[in-house]
């Protein structure tokens, strides 16, 4: 009996299916995708070039293999079909006969993965480039065995493939600078030129993580220069190519039609905003509900869609795939299923770059709502196209960070206004613990400024040094936020808690809400060696109130509680103070 097999990360959709792995079918998507679906009101609708954008790991890579699977000929017999039809027999497009006979198996297809285009400059990117384009080129290099191409011809192809093997790379790009850019803007245009040529059929031509070379650009300063190459090469290749068919790109972000996708026509952009195509990649709800009955984990559903639900693409109630397989694969190898922990998958997939930068924002009020989502509540935000790749830095503006996190999987829109403003939430537990193992990171010792300025603060307390200690804990309030356990517990305690907690070697130095004199204190700094008792009371500022008068409650309530009596026993020197709190501002007083 063949059992079937769980693969995580496999992007080979013949291998996939060839090997029994477990399969998510989407191949009942194919005729919408080619502009056969009827809609409702009767019409079809073709896309000569589509970008369809998703966060990471939700299978953009692997839904590509399966589009050119299905569509590619076989180029050694073009009328044996005999490859799709055995890997696409028990999918849910077999069962489109009329369909599979008009498509499958019909055209060329080139596909090419910008995904690890990268480097520190911009030549070191154009190498790893020109070696990505010669390894395309190289499957299909039997193409110089037709009588059908030019000597010429021949050797423009060879060419490519020579330049994408440089021994000496850099020796070689210095003298050869603008060739390599326009050999690259070429190469895909070339490639559909010979195909079209020697099988007299038009190609289908993929690429994928379009992106992902642009957003590396951004990071090390190169971005105008492979813009222009990232553009010039769709331009050769999506724009009035009479060798095309179809095109079909794929990325993270929507970098606007007008800067990157220029005077391309009947071209058609699918974000996690737009309906077309809402469920073709990723997992909707109801196919993780048969995966879970299919391994025998449907005891867990509650658990998985609590930690990787909560997706809406428009309508389409959608999981990451990546986070759901790793889920079935460590839930299926647990020896007690009943006491297994769910895990953050997909926290470990890429940087974290822009959560950092967000926690770290210097606006008050930008970082009241991050703290909004972090609680679970939702933020309306400006929808936004990007007309180049943002430089994400510290002074960006909250609105273009939030649409950064949305196309990238931190945040999703539970609604979308007339005015395109979005309403936006954290999708699920495990995304609100990766934004929990951040703000761990940003908000403690290894982020040196931060700490120092902690450091500072526990200083002034002990030197009793009010107007100091007010100045510092206005300017860590200002970013800080945190993952709490429910939105009702203490910010302001938690807050001046946590962060001074980094400075004690003794868990017990530092106490909060603990038992003192009459009551419970809220905050105790408590140095037994040089005998200093620091006791803290916190008060919110609301409406009619002013900061002089809550400040002073809360030193009348040290007093009247005797919070200070059990040290005042002991002859420390004792230190009060009263802060009032309100929004990202605060007072202090002492006695």
């Amino acid at each position: 009996m063949d059992f079937e097999k769980q693969s995580i990360g496999t992007e080979d959709f013949a291998e996939h299916i060839r090997t029994k792995k477990i399969y998510i079918d989407k191949t009942s998507y194919l005729p919408e995708l080619y502009g056969e679906k009827v809609h409702p009101n009767g019409m079809r609708y073709e896309d000569k070039v589509l970008l369809i954008t998703r966060p990471r790991r939700f299978g953009k890579s692997l839904t590509m293999s399966m589009i050119k699977n299905f569509f590619e000929l076989n180029y050694a017999n073009p009328k044996d079909k005999s490859n799709p039809k055995e890997l696409f027999q028990n999918l849910a497009i077999s069962k489109d006969q009329d369909f599979c006979d008009k498509y499958m198996g019909e055209y060329p297809v080139i596909s090419i993965s910008l995904r690890g285009i990268n480097g520190t400059c911009f030549a070191s990117a154009i190498g790893s480039f020109l070696f990505e384009i010669g390894r395309v080129y190289n499957q299909y290099s039997f193409i110089l065995n037709s009588d059908i191409l030019t000597e010429k011809e021949k050797s423009d192809f060879n060419y490519i493939i020579d330049i994408s093997n440089q021994n000496d790379f850099d020796k070689w790009y210095e003298t050869h600078k603008i060739d390599s850019s326009l050999k690259i803007k070429n190469s895909l245009f070339l490639l559909t030129y010979l195909l079209n040529k020697i099988y007299k059929k038009k190609c289908i031509v993929i690429v994928d993580e379009y992106d992902v070379p642009l957003q590396k650009a951004t990071v090390e300063n190169y971005y105008k220069e492979m813009l222009d190459v990232v553009r010039g090469m769709f331009e050769k290749v999506f724009k009035t190519n009479e060798y095309l068919e179809k095109g079909i790109v794929t990325g993270c972000l929507r970098i606007s039609h007008e800067s990157i996708f220029t005077g391309i026509n009947n071209f058609s952009i699918y974000t996690v905003n737009d309906e077309g195509f809402n469920k073709f990649i990723g997992f909707t709800h109801d196919e993780v509900v048969e995966l879970l009955q299919k391994q025998k984990l449907s005891s867990k559903e509650n658990t998985v869609m609590k930690w990787y639900d909560g997706y809406n693409f428009s309508g389409a109630r959608m999981l990451c795939p990546w986070s759901v397989l790793n889920y079935c694969e460590s839930a299926g190898k647990a020896d007690n299923l009943d006491e297994h922990i769910p895990g953050n998958y997909w926290i470990n997939t890429s940087g974290n770059d822009i959560v950092d930068i967000c926690l770290k924002h210097p606006d008050a009020q930008d970082s009241m709502r991050l703290q909004n989502l972090l609680d679970g509540n939702t933020e309306i935000i400006e929808s936004s196209d990007f007309t180049s790749y943002p430089q994400i830095n510290t002074e960006t503006d909250f609105d273009t960070m939030m649409n950064m996190m949305l196309h990238t999987g931190y945040l999703t829109a539970v609604k979308t206004y007339s005015d395109r403003r979005l309403e936006v939430k954290i999708p699920n537990q495990e995304v609100l613990e990766s934004f929990r193992e951040r703000t761990k990171k940003v908000f403690s010792k290894q982020n040196t400024p931060w700490y120092e300025k902690v450091k500072s603060l526990k200083a002034a307390l002990f030197n009793n040094d009010k107007d100091k200690v007010q100045t510092l804990i206005n300017e860590l309030l200002i970013n800080f936020v945190s993952v709490r356990n429910t939105a009702q517990e203490s910010y302001y305690q938690g807050f001046l808690s946590g962060v001074l907690s980094l400075t004690v070697d003794d868990p017990a130095e530092l106490q909060s809400d603990t038992e003192s004199g009459k009551g419970f204190s809220d905050l105790k700094i408590i140095s037994d060696l040089k005998k200093n008792a620091i006791i803290i009371e916190f008060k919110k500022l609301e409406k009619g109130e002013s900061f002089e008068d809550i400040c002073a409650e809360a030193l009348q309530q040290i007093e009247e509680k005797q919070y200070a009596y059990p040290y005042a026993q002991k002859n420390y020197r004792i230190l009060k103070y009263g802060i009032g709190f309100y929004g990202k501002e605060c007072w202090v007083a002492t006695p």
